[in-house]
């Protein structure tokens, strides 16, 4: 191995420290090493607030699925090659191989009228304003396949004027939530500001790098100072300095893969139309996947307050996505908003649409890239779905969610799954389905998180769908 390594490293033309700062070139040793199955895996969770309904991520011929209270005795387990997506999902056609719809899966443990937090991707209880009992799965899995940022988060809110939020879906440990980037406009200077062409934006690159040097020759003096105690202390300090200036020198480093992969920054990243700026967050989310520097990303789509102005609908400038979530659903019925059952499902719809169409956006461009005997599509796991299952002020009895990728074939995609009902023999949980993507991603294992103790002892909380995974 170490033969074939120095052969490569001759080809190639650099040294070794080169090789260990350029994701491209950490691929192209594992092709001249011949082991794809070396590549690193991509995870992708895309969350949404305010509920995914049910009827509208049913495939053609099977709307009963879609039916609130649809009840079935087995696994409902059909293939979606003849069948068309519901019409919001039509952007995710050319993708139908690779896409998977489950519902059915409950995920009762988690509390809140308008979402379950950190309860949903931690599979544990968690209320409003209740901090993280422990790390959630994105981060686990950002562990698995780190890169030079270990894990990116973006979130999308009400204040254009906001840098970093923290997620109430993530978090990195006990009571440490994710910080998450509100500003696109923040998050491509960081990212991507060893490419930007502005000489100020250069300017302040330089700088950041001459603090982090400054900052590491100073701690590295006053520790020659300290006791044996102070010093074990100053480490981590030491080791957060040196993190920083060796990940802005990785960034430097990479400035010609990056300035060939990222966004071009164009009015989007400073809108204050939110739709704009998700688009933004996509673009980057796309380009940091493809030039190496993350395999690990959680986007907040959305949250109550959001307001989708960017859309041509005269309710929807009106009022947020939590007042959306209360009109009328069905014909016949009335909530508390003065809006009719076809403009309130509209409204759902077009938000649907435009959040799959940034899903197969982010797909294509992943599909673009070659790698391995496929592409990184190939290779990275897209998952989408709502914090607070499948309506407003939900239950939780049914978590609809959309998965696109195979994981280098661990996975079966291609195919709309609905399990049994709460209770129901043969019920799953939404745990079960993140114990599937800890099992793709190389970390099997039996339980996850916490139990749902409402549920008869019959029913198997333990292990992956096995429908689902190979």
């Amino acid at each position: 191995m170490k033969n074939r390594r120095r052969e490569f490293l001759k080809f190639a033309g650099i040294g070794a420290s080169s090789l260990a700062l350029t994701p491209f070139l950490q691929h192209a040793e594992t092709h001249a090493n011949g082991d794809v199955s070396a590549l690193p895996k991509r995870f992708v969770f895309v969350v949404r607030g305010n509920g995914l309904r049910p009827y509208g991520i049913v495939p053609e011929g099977l709307e009963e699925c879609g039916k609130n209270r649809f009840t079935t005795k087995s696994v409902v387990d059909q293939s979606l090659a003849k069948r068309s997506l519901h019409p919001t999902m039509k952007s995710l056609e050319p993708f139908k191989k690779q896409l998977t719809i489950i519902q059915g899966l409950s995920s009762r443990i988690c509390k809140g009228p308008h979402g379950g937090h950190f309860g949903v991707l931690g599979a544990y209880t968690s209320g409003d304003h209740a901090p993280p009992r422990r790390e959630t799965i994105d981060v686990t899995i950002s562990k698995k396949f780190p890169s030079i940022f270990p894990h990116l988060a973006f979130h999308i809110g009400s204040k254009p004027e906001d840098q970093i939020r923290y997620l109430d879906i993530s978090a990195r440990a006990k009571n440490s939530r994710t910080p998450a980037y509100a500003s696109p406009k923040l998050a491509y200077k960081d990212i991507f500001g060893a490419v930007l062409s502005d000489d100020r934006a250069k300017l302040e690159v330089q700088a950041n790098q001459n603090l982090m040097d400054f900052l590491v020759d100073d701690v590295k003096r006053i520790k020659k100072q300290l006791g044996a105690s102070e010093k074990e202390k100053l480490d981590h300090y030491l080791h957060g300095f040196e993190a920083l200036r060796d990940r802005q020198a990785k960034l430097t480093d990479m400035k010609g893969s990056l300035a060939k992969h990222a966004p071009p920054m164009d009015d989007k990243y400073t809108s204050e139309i939110e739709t704009h700026r998700l688009e933004a967050h996509f673009d980057l989310s796309a380009a940091a996947l493809i030039t190496g520097l993350t395999n690990a990303i959680t986007i907040r789509a959305d949250e109550l307050d959001v307001r989708y102005q960017g859309f041509e609908h005269s309710r929807m400038k009106e009022i947020s996505l939590h007042e959306i979530g209360h009109t009328a659903d069905t014909e016949g019925t009335t909530d508390r908003y003065d809006s009719n059952w076809k403009q309130g499902r509209e409204m759902r719809d077009k938000i649907r649409t435009f959040q799959m169409k940034l899903l197969a956006g982010l797909a294509g461009k992943l599909q673009t890239v070659p790698e391995g005997n496929g592409t990184m599509l190939d290779n990275t796991l897209i998952v989408f779905f709502s914090d607070a299952g499948s309506q407003h002020h939900t239950n939780y009895n049914n978590m609809p969610t959309i998965v696109i990728g195979n994981m280098g074939g661990v996975l079966r995609p291609g195919r709309y799954l609905h399990y049994p009902s709460y209770n129901k023999p043969g019920h799953r949980i939404f745990a079960n389905l993140l114990m599937s993507i800890l099992h793709a991603a190389g970390l099997p294992g039996e339980t996850y998180g916490d139990p749902d103790r409402g549920l008869n002892t019959e029913i198997d909380q333990s292990g992956p769908l096995a429908e689902w995974i190979k």
